[in-house]
């Protein structure tokens, strides 16, 4: 449990897509009314075609991303250190079409590392830095020089000493902001990683707390039935001559003498992770089966599952994170279901797949696109709610390098997929 924990919180996930492509759109149509007024109203002399062509990339991009991802999709560090260096470089392409380091929004070269030192690790903090770095060094002498006769601009109207001290001045805050911006993001992630492993701390504290008071309250009523039971069968097996019954009676005593032994182990030992993997560790269909034990028998739930979760000892630490996903989204079926939930548990090469689907009103078109977001809520269904259970499991899953998907079902409802990583879950691929 604990190395489940250090992993979720190795990678902070914070960066939402729809964030980045509002950005990217906002700097398309900026960059486009940049070229545009800049060529055709102060007749400033560049290769627009090729600008207009890095800026048609940008939008590509754009596109591309809203078709094959939802907006509401998560990026990880990865997914975010790409985009940023697309953009970085597609507006370095801009600059050195457009006076590179004499063009005013040279500045704005420093967006993308403050995106990224807030962001992103420091690893890929540094590679971007020296991109940016490299890039700067690049165009302060490789460039097209602006030249405008209308506003009286020549090419050599910057000296080498004027684009040094550009040069200098965007180096020195490249660094700067991104150092600064680093340790401020870094202390406030650290902040809040202590605050969570310690809700998380507290947490398993009173649940083990409550089950030893429990474990040792069964012990103390079961103890005295127990020794009563084995008083009486050996006084039957001392008085009784048949042979048949001695060995049945001998069979109880064998019984009542391991019940013995199981209560006396829990008397002794602490709930740790050794004398109590029957507790720490569970298979899925038996946690699916605890999960739905508590819901409405008035709903059919037909669970079935793959011969891998029979042929392969298939146990995982009992993690909060999956466990409470999964409730969240089992106990969502259940609000909207007619009479039957279908829950699938399919394993791929890579992936644990646990599929939900239920004969309900299904997903409003409406907010489709936007399931995963809190306080969202459907509005032809009877049984409203916020939409925090679905929004609660997204984020818990992305810390468990696992993501949640929704479809609509064809003869009406709606079916969710969880997908966990049997990497992150220490479980052997088929």
């Amino acid at each position: 449990m604990a190395n489940l924990i250090k992993q979720s919180f190795d990678e902070e996930i914070n960066l939402k897509l729809r964030t980045l492509n509002l950005i990217h759109w906002t700097a398309v149509f900026g960059q486009f009314f940049a070229v545009v007024i800049a060529y055709f109203y102060f007749e400033i002399s560049f290769s627009i075609y090729f600008c207009i062509f890095l800026i048609l990339l940008s939008v590509i991009l754009n596109i591309l991303v809203s078709i094959f991802y939802p907006l509401t999709k998560i990026l990880n560090y990865n997914e975010t250190f790409f985009i940023l260096v697309f953009d970085l470089l597609q507006l370095v392409g801009l600059l050195f079409l457009t006076g590179g380091l004499t063009n005013p929004f040279s500045v704005l070269i420093l967006a993308p590392l403050v995106i990224a030192a807030t962001y992103l690790d420091l690893k890929r903090i540094i590679i971007i830095t020296l991109i940016a770095i490299i890039s700067l060094n690049f165009l302060a002498f490789f460039y097209f020089p602006l030249e405008s006769y209308a506003l009286g601009i020549s090419q050599n109207e910057f000296s080498r000493f004027e684009i040094f001290l550009i040069w200098s001045a965007l180096i020195i805050a490249a660094i700067f902001l991104t150092f600064y911006c680093f340790r401020v993001a870094d202390d406030s992630r650290k902040t809040r990683k202590a605050l969570k492993e310690t809700q998380l701390s507290l947490s398993n504290e009173e649940k083990v707390s409550a089950l030893m008071g429990l474990t040792a309250a069964a012990v103390h009523e079961l103890g005295t039935p127990l020794s009563t039971i084995s008083v009486i069968t050996k006084e039957l097996v001392n008085n009784n001559n048949d042979e048949q019954v001695k060995e049945d009676l001998n069979v109880v005593q064998s019984q009542l003498k391991r019940c013995s032994d199981i209560l006396e182990r829990l008397r002794s030992n602490n709930l740790d992770d050794k004398n109590n993997a029957f507790i720490n560790q569970l298979d899925f269909i038996r946690l699916i089966n605890e999960i739905t034990s508590s819901y409405d028998h008035n709903i059919n739930v037909i669970i079935s599952n793959d011969p891998y979760f029979e042929n392969t000892n298939v146990t995982i630490p009992r993690s909060a994170e999956i466990v409470h996903s999964i409730t969240n989204v089992v106990d969502n079926a259940f609000k909207f279901a007619k009479s039957q939930i279908d829950i699938n548990l399919i394993s791929e090469r890579d992936n644990i797949i646990i599929e939900v689907a239920d004969d309900g009103p299904g997903f409003a078109p409406e907010i489709f696109p936007f399931l995963g977001e809190p306080y969202i809520s459907n509005n032809k269904a009877k049984k409203q709610g916020l939409g925090l259970g679905l929004f609660i499991s997204k984020n818990l899953l992305a810390k468990s390098q696992g993501e949640i998907k929704f479809f609509h079902m064809k003869g009406g409802g709606g079916k969710v997929k969880i997908i966990l990583s049997k990497n992150f879950l220490n479980l052997s691929n088929e």
